[in-house]
């Protein structure tokens, strides 16, 4: 019998036993467990993939978000600053208008009217967020304030704001127009060709 198992076995008929199996290093649930292995670390990997896809996703969506809403908040302080473009005119005359009343009409009930008018455009102004700029003694700011001419003022420091031509008005940190003003400081002496020609007269 066991001639006839060797002969078989010799021959291929006969499939190798468990015991030869692990005689040659090789057992079934090593293999299983290698290919078991193998299928674990490529959905592993194949979860790591879609995860890194996920987290990329949501921090697109976190920025579309925040540059939404940051769009939309420049569209309104824009839309604002046109419609407030047009606004400030009307109300520098209606001051312009209020600072030309003769003193004997100032208890008038129509020129009342007219402060009263003023006051409630400026206090809903102030109410949107918006501020007006420019007041004689305060510091030049080429940001926030256009300069008309130099005045010759030994009063005040060079740089010091002496007169409002016309007032200037912010939205939050915006300009929306900048005020008009005279500057105290000491003209820029002339300097080149012209100043020679004098020197030489």
């Amino acid at each position: 019998m066991q001639q006839n198992k060797q002969e078989h076995q010799e021959r291929g008929y006969l499939p190798e036993t468990t015991e030869q199996r692990e005689q040659e290093g090789e057992t079934p649930s090593t293999a299983v467990s290698e290919q078991g292995e193998q299928q674990l670390l490529a959905e592993q990997q194949k979860a790591e993939e879609y995860l890194d896809l996920l987290r990329r996703m949501q921090a697109d969506f976190v920025n579309y978000r925040r540059r939404m809403s940051q769009e939309q908040a420049e569209a309104r302080v824009a839309a604002q600053s046109a419609l407030l473009n047009q606004l400030l005119p009307v109300l520098d005359d209606l001051g312009r208008a209020l600072g030309a009343t003769p003193p004997d009409l100032m208890k008038h009930p129509w020129v009342q009217g007219l402060f009263l008018v003023a006051r409630r455009l400026t206090t809903l102004l102030e109410q949107l967020g918006v501020q007006q700029i420019g007041t004689p003694g305060e510091q030049f700011d080429p940001r926030r304030h256009e300069a008309l001419t130099l005045e010759s003022n030994t009063d005040v420091p060079a740089g010091t704001i002496v007169q409002v031509a016309r007032p200037g008005y912010v939205l939050g940190e915006r300009v929306i127009r900048p005020a008009q003003v005279i500057v105290a400081g000491s003209p820029t002496p002339v300097s080149g060709p012209f100043a020679q020609q004098e020197d030489s007269e």
